[in-house]
């Protein structure tokens, strides 16, 4: 449970549910077909709805709508969040975020001028109460 929830607190803090709904949408604008007219012939009845066509198959899409729920999971993330301490939330975006380089801890201890094992026990303390409030709404 304790690596679901740091997997979890990590895409969080990373910004990564956001970055692959943006990917997805991105993926989902390349055109499928190109059509070179080859044959020389003209089309009589060719639509081209292109913000159409790209509304449908965002509507349409399985991966998108998965990715639209883990949105829905980080705003319920981030109302947990709002119950905790602000520095303890710093001290969690520390350790979790990807996009800095990973904090050791005797770093997280040096920036909040207490000992490493104090700061373990508050994390581990407030990924057992997350843990507890985003289950129980879950």
């Amino acid at each position: 449970m304790a690596d679901k929830i740091d997997e979890l607190l990590s895409d969080y803090f990373s910004g990564k549910i956001e970055m692959q709904i943006k990917l997805r949408k991105l993926d989902l604008q390349t055109p499928l077909v190109y059509d070179e007219n080859i044959g020389g012939g003209k089309a009589q009845n060719k639509h081209v709805r292109l913000v159409d066509d790209i509304l449908i198959r965002e509507d349409e899409d399985t991966v998108l709508q998965e990715l639209y729920k883990l949105r829905d999971q980080q705003q319920m993330i981030t109302d947990i969040l709002s119950t905790f301490d602000s520095e303890l939330i710093r001290m969690a975006n520390l350790r979790y975020d990807r996009r800095k380089r990973k904090y050791e801890w005797k770093h997280i201890a040096l920036l909040f001028n207490a000992d490493e094992s104090t700061c373990r026990k508050k994390i581990r303390k407030f990924k057992k109460e997350f843990n507890n409030k985003f289950w129980r709404i879950d």
